[in-house]
C-alpha cells in the first residue's frame, strides 16, 4: 500500500497553475459566503474580506468552506483527509490516496514530533512561504540541523544531503531527477537553482498538494493543442519565468480529461485529484485546453480568448496576457 513518502521519496505533481500567480479575471472576486457554505455544521462569515466558517462544537474547517468532524490523529500519523487530524491538516500528495498529519503553525523543532508508530524519520519545522511554517518529514536517519545541500544539487540516492529547508524532491529514492529544492512563489524564484546533473536544464516553481511550492526539475512539453501531447496528458497554460508570457505545456493535474463537465465556481486548489480538471481550468461549466481553433476542443466546446491575470494587480495590463482556451459553448 502507498503511503506518504518521506522528503527522498516525495512525490512531486506537474505544476499547477496557480502556483505560478496564473488565474483567470473572472475569478478574481472578493470571497463570499454560499448558500450552503459551511452547512450543516456551521455558519459562514467574512472576516477581514475572506469568507470562513464558525463551525460547531466537535468540528472545524475542513478543505474550502466545509465544516468537518475533529480527528485524533496526531502530526505524522496516516490520514486520508484533514477531518482525520487532531490539527486539521493531512498533507496528501497529489494521486495519493493517503497523506500524514501535520501542522502549521509550528515554532521550531520541537513542535514537530514524530507519532507515526513504527517510524524514525524526523519532522522538521520548515518556512515554507513569508512567515508561514509547516511540519515536515525528512529522510530516515536524517536530522533538522544537518547541512544545508545548495538548490539544484541532486539528491537521487542520498536524500540526507538536502537540510529542511532545501529538501530533496523527487518521485521515489531512485529518480534521477531529484534535486534540493528550494520553497518558491513563482519561478523567478528559482532562477539561481542550477542542476548539478544538467546546467542547461529548466527549474520551475510548482505546487504540491496542499498549495507548498517548489523549484522543481521541468520536463513539460511544449504544445499548441492537446494533439501535442502524450496520451493522458493536457495541453495547459504556463508561465514564463519572468511572468511576462503564456506558453502551452503538456501536465496532469487532475483526473478528469477536457470536456468533463466541472463546476466553475469551485476553487481548484480546494479539490481533490478526482474531481480536478486535468488541465486545471474548468471554463464555462467544462474542463478546458489550450486550442487553436474550434476543432481542437471537444464536443460542445469553443477556443475563444481570454485574458489571464499573471501576477497581482490584475488592473495593471503589464500583468495580464491572452491566451486561446476551449470553453463550453
Amino acid at each position: 500500500m502507498k503511503g506518504i513518502r518521506n522528503f527522498g521519496t516525495i512525490l512531486v505533481i506537474a505544476s499547477l497553475i496557480t502556483s505560478l500567480g496564473l488565474i483567470g479575471c473572472a475569478g478574481s472576486e472578493d470571497p463570499v459566503c454560499l448558500a450552503d457554505s459551511c452547512t450543516p455544521n456551521g455558519i459562514c462569515v467574512v472576516v477581514d474580506g475572506s469568507a470562513v466558517c464558525e463551525c460547531d462544537t466537535g468540528y472545524k474547517q475542513g478543505e474550502g468552506l466545509t465544516c468537518v468532524t475533529i480527528g485524533d490523529a496526531q502530526v505524522g500519523d496516516i490520514c486520508v483527509d484533514d477531518a482525520d487530524c487532531a490539527d486539521g491538516r493531512c498533507l496528501k500528495y497529489t494521486g495519493d490516496t493517503e497523506g500524514y498529519c501535520t501542522t502549521t503553525n509550528c515554532v521550531s523543532d520541537s513542535d514537530c514530533v514524530n507519532h507515526a508508530t513504527g517510524e524514525s524519520a524526523e519532522m522538521c519545522c520548515v518556512e515554507v512561504d513569508v512567515d508561514y511554517f509547516i511540519c515536515l518529514k525528512v529522510a530516515e536517519g536524517y536530522a533538522c540541523s544537518s547541512p544545508v545541500g545548495p538548490c539544484g544539487l541532486s539528491c537521487t540516492d542520498n536524500p540526507n544531503i538536502c537540510s529542511p529547508t532545501f529538501p530533496c524532491m523527487g518521485d521515489g529514492p531512485d529518480d534521477p531527477n531529484a534535486i534540493c529544492s528550494a520553497p518558491c512563489a513563482t519561478s523567478a524564484d528559482c532562477s539561481s537553482c542550477e542542476w548539478s546533473k544538467n546546467p542547461d536544464a529548466r527549474i520551475s516553481c510548482k505546487a504540491i498538494s496542499g498549495g507548498d511550492k517548489y523549484c522543481l526539475v521541468d520536463f513539460a512539453e511544449p504544445c499548441l493543442t492537446g494533439a501535442d501531447c502524450p496520451e493522458g496528458e493536457t495541453c495547459t497554460f504556463g508561465v514564463s519565468p519572468d511572468m511576462t508570457d503564456l506558453f502551452g505545456e503538456c501536465m496532469n493535474v487532475g483526473g478528469m480529461p477536457p470536456g468533463s463537465e466541472c463546476n466553475d465556481e469551485d476553487d481548484p486548489n480546494n479539490l481533490s485529484y478526482e474531481e480536478r480538471c486535468s488541465g486545471f481550468y474548468c471554463l464555462g461549466g467544462m474542463c478546458s485546453e489550450v486550442c487553436v481553433e474550434d476543432t481542437d476542443c471537444p464536443e460542445g466546446m469553443i477556443c475563444e480568448t481570454i485574458d489571464f491575470c499573471l501576477a497581482e494587480p490584475c488592473d495593471d495590463p503589464e500583468n495580464m496576457a491572452a491566451g486561446t482556451v476551449c470553453t463550453g459553448s
